[in-house]
């Protein structure tokens, strides 16, 4: 029942939020559980539906990138940004298939009137969302000012003959409004819940992002139907993860997970498993805290990478943002070469997706407040923090009582540990990164000679690098806003 299943959801491409293909796959999920005597809800939301119809220049064949409008244009062509004002730029992709979103940047600052990018790997179309905003916050924000598209490597290389004439590009597509569906089911009535998520929605194949993860979760199902575990679990699959927000944010991904947690109840949530791109050893394991984290590499079955705080690319920050201990399973920065193309396509690793069961199903039967390293915690947080916190950091040892203990520091998680990009956005080949305290990461910057800035992405506060204000000023800032953050949570945990 499973494999067909699974030959039904590698069938089917670009399974857009809001879209017909969506509807399809959400159907055959919410058979699929209820052939497994499982309940199922599906939670609607309001999403935008972005399409590719039809895209090429001079007739070859293009892929449009999400989510540009429908447009023609006619110009001469060029592949230097500094001089693309008024022209059609043609520009190759570079290993870190995210440089996209970075170079259509710069050439909308440089006037350009489109984009055409080939690919830096032979053979394949490749979708990223691009903006024409250097931001990734939160806040509504609009449609690419710009078309941009991508062909294949090898037509990009006969289109380089063409530089210095006129080349004629047109792409349709369909914008419109619709509705994405997150699809949830409830397994079992132990003490409190657990709950595991993937997300359906998949550029191209999308084997690897993120069939993979779905795939497991519905392993998951089928084991969890005839076993007995220790805590309820809520499994749950997310749409618009890569794309699919109204309001048409700059932070673009994981609407439909931060949609979830807005409209549902997680008061009885023990902690969170995200499977996004978990697809090879050693899988990458990523964490709101160490608490949770190195609890739950205890019980691995396959070999893993334990990475740190959690990631800032998929749904499991939506939890960790609330403080909710969140484990997030995946090979992101392992599958460039095919990440968002057409040739992530269906192979056969069944072997590590029953081991990445195993491991989900020792660590929900295992888990308990004993068990978490609250220590580790403790430790990398005073490692942290500059030394003038000390006497604030010192009382967390005084407590011993192990739901104070998860509070505070779920607390300490929601306020401090942050997603950030450390320098510019203008900059390649960086990813945002995850951090406990960002102010402290300048504090200590600074005393190191550095005045590398530091965004806080999502909110969009840059930190550092104001011109006139001297570096004890700063550090003297940051160390006060710490002390007041810390005494907060101490005083809400009535220490």
């Amino acid at each position: 029942m499973l494999k067909e299943l699974l030959k039904e959801l590698v069938s089917v491409n670009d399974v857009v939020a809001g879209s017909e293909k969506e509807l399809f796959v959400v159907r055959k999920l919410r058979d699929y559980f209820i052939e497994l005597g499982l309940d199922v809800k599906l939670h609607p939301i309001n999403v935008i539906t972005w399409e590719d119809i039809k895209c090429d220049v001079n007739d070859y064949i293009c892929r449009c990138l999400p989510p540009i409008t429908t447009s023609e244009v006619r110009g001469k062509l060029t592949d230097k940004i500094e001089e693309s004002y008024g022209k059609v730029l043609l520009l190759s992709t570079t290993e870190f298939p995210d440089n996209v979103w970075v170079l259509y940047n710069l050439a909308v600052e440089a006037g350009a009137e489109a984009v055409i990018f080939y690919d830096s790997y032979p053979g394949r179309f490749r979708r990223i969302v691009v903006s024409g905003v250097w931001s990734y916050s939160f806040r509504s924000g609009k449609l690419p000012p710009i078309p941009a598209v991508h062909m294949r490597f090898e037509d990009g290389i006969r289109m380089r003959k063409l530089i210095g004439r006129y080349v004629e590009l047109r792409c349709k597509t369909d914008i419109r409004g619709g509705t994405g569906y997150n699809v949830e089911v409830v397994v079992g009535g132990g003490e409190g819940e657990v709950l595991v998520s993937a997300h359906h929605d998949r550029w191209f194949t999308g084997y690897r992002d993120n069939i993979v993860g779905l795939y497991t979760l519905l392993k998951l199902a089928e084991v969890l139907s005839k076993l007995r575990v220790k805590h309820t679990l809520r499994l749950v699959s997310f749409t618009a993860e890569e794309f699919g927000n109204p309001d048409l944010s700059p932070w673009y991904w994981s609407y439909g997970s931060r949609e979830f947690v807005r409209s549902v109840d997680l008061s009885s949530l023990r902690f969170v498993i995200n499977l996004d791109t978990a697809c090879m050893e050693p899988i990458r394991v990523n964490a709101t805290g160490p608490e949770i984290g190195k609890f739950f590499i205890k019980y691995s079955t396959i070999k893993y990478s334990y990475e740190g705080f959690d990631h800032p690319y998929s749904d499991g920050l939506s939890f960790s943002s609330l403080g909710i201990p969140t484990v997030t399973l995946h090979n992101l920065r392992d599958i460039d070469e095919v990440y968002h193309t057409d040739l992530d396509t269906y192979y056969n690793n069944e072997l590590l997706i029953d081991g990445l069961v195993t491991w989900i199903v020792n660590v929900v039967n295992n888990y308990s407040l004993e068990g978490l390293e609250f220590k580790e915690y403790y430790e990398y947080l005073k490692n942290s923090l500059p030394s003038e916190l000390d006497d604030v950091v010192s009382k967390i040892l005084t407590v011993h009582d192990l739901s104070k203990l998860s509070k505070m520091f779920k607390l300490i998680s929601k306020e401090l540990v942050k997603p950030v990009a450390i320098g510019s956005y203008r900059d390649l080949n960086k990813d945002l990164i995850t951090v406990l305290a960002p102010h402290a990461l300048v504090i200590n910057n600074l005393r190191r000679g550095s005045r590398v800035g530091v965004i806080v992405a999502g909110d969009e506060d840059v930190l550092c690098c104001n011109l006139g204000t001297s570096d004890n000023e700063i550090i003297s800032k940051y160390i006060e806003y710490l002390r007041q953050v810390l005494n907060n949570i101490l005083s809400i945990v009535e220490i």
